[in-house]
Parts: structure tokens; sequence; C-alpha cells
């Protein structure tokens, strides 16, 4: 279904008010992410019912649901685009490239007996924040070990004396 056209359904205030919310909110937020956005204007519902309406909304093909670490994040993007996915802290980007969705779709002509309609690629690696996080941690460990390692040597250094003088 495209954005711009209308699912067969009844459009409740909580539909409309979570579909606004997951349009106007940039990323891929949690059900507790829109349930805390929608609740803004919404003060009196609950959890269940945004997990249910997140989940009729995605089966009616107005979000889309990607799973990151065990956790459903929602998307109204519907515009082709890829994800960026970090392995550390779960955080997701969208990632653009028009020559990996053309790539994309023409391998998806050549299979027989599937009609491929769209295309997605995640990309797992490391973010940005959680990789300056990791360096500047690292200097920590190795100034450890080699602090160990020094005393391992002065160690061996005082028994060889020893066992010398004996």
């Amino acid at each position: 279904m495209k954005p711009t056209e209308k699912a067969d359904m009844k459009y409740t205030n909580q539909r409309v008010e979570i579909l606004a919310f997951l349009r106007d909110h940039d990323g891929h937020p949690t059900v507790d992410e829109v349930y805390d956005g929608v609740r803004k204007k919404l003060t009196r519902i609950s959890k269940a019912t945004v997990y249910k309406n997140l989940k009729f909304l995605t089966e009616k093909g107005l979000l889309e649901e990607v799973n990151v670490k065990g956790v459903s994040r929602f998307e109204a993007n519907f515009i082709p685009h890829h994800h960026l996915i970090c392995r550390e802290c779960g955080r997701m980007e969208d990632f653009n490239s028009e020559q990996l969705l053309d790539y994309s779709m023409k391998i998806a002509e050549e299979i027989e007996g599937f009609t491929i309609v769209s295309t997605s690629t995640n990309f797992y690696g490391v973010c940005k924040k959680c990789k300056e996080s990791k360096e500047s941690e690292e200097p920590k460990e190795s100034e450890g070990s080699k602090e160990s390692e020094e005393s391992e040597e002065s160690e061996e250094s005082e028994e060889s004396e020893e066992s010398e003088e004996t």
C-alpha cells in the first residue's frame, strides 16, 4: 500500500495520533517511546492500546516494524531505504542508496516464482558513539596490562637475583 492511500479501516483517535507521532518522529521508536509521545496528547491511553494499534497499523501496511536485538521498532517511512544498526547499543538509522536499491531490484527480477515489490538491507556494525566510547576505554585497559607485565618482570628479576645468591 502506498503511504498516500487510505487503508480500509476505522481511523480512531488513537490510530490517528500514533500515525501522526510516527510521521513526525525522526527515527525508529520503540513501543515505549511511541506510548510516551502519544500520551502527551491522549493522556488516558494505555500502553496495551498503543501496542495493539501499532501491530494493527503494521498489518494494514501503514507502518513498518523492524526488530533490533529483540526489540520492535516502528517507522512510517515508506521511501525505499536501508538501515544501519549498531550491535552494541541497538541504535538504528536510515541509509539511502539508490545504487544498492537498483542492484537489489535487478537481482530480484531474476527470482522465479516470487514477485518482489520492495527490498531493504540491514547493515550491522558499531556506531560512532559506541566506537568512540570503546576507544576511550582501551588505553586504560592496555595501561593496566602494561603495569601488570612490568610488575611480573620485576618479580621475576627479584627471584632470579635471590636464586643467584644461594
